[in-house]
């Protein structure tokens, strides 16, 4: 199950009222209430972008830098290099496999980059 479908089952079972009296005080609503109150944090390991708009290792919260979209329009590809951070481990060794999808959206923003984004 992905994160975003144990989210919002988590969800579900903290407001249905008759989940909420079988829990009583258990962890699944303070997992509930600590997954809406906290953002998923997103950290960025692409490349350096030109005029320090994005710097690599960069942590967002809340999804995709709006201040990007214009890049975002141009490179699609970059929103692919916006991973959760607890999922860093794994995208690194992603990316650093030749021809999986983060390699790819890599390449495409540094040809983004040297075309002059």
């Amino acid at each position: 199950m992905d994160k975003e479908q144990e989210k919002q089952e988590i969800k579900q079972e903290a407001a249905d009222p008759k989940t909420r009296r079988n829990l009583g005080t258990t962890d699944k609503v303070a997992q509930a209430a600590k997954l809406v109150s906290e953002p998923e944090q997103l950290i960025y390991i692409g490349p350096n972008l030109p005029g320090g708009r994005l710097a690599k290792s960069l942590i967002v919260r809340g999804g995709f830098p709006a201040y990007l979209e214009d890049v975002a329009e141009k490179v699609p590809e970059i929103r692919q290099l916006f991973v959760p951070v607890s999922e860093l481990a794994a995208s690194k060794v992603a990316l650093a496999m030749p021809g999986s999808a983060l390699q790819i959206a890599y390449a495409a923003v540094i040809a983004a980059v040297k075309g002059g984004i």
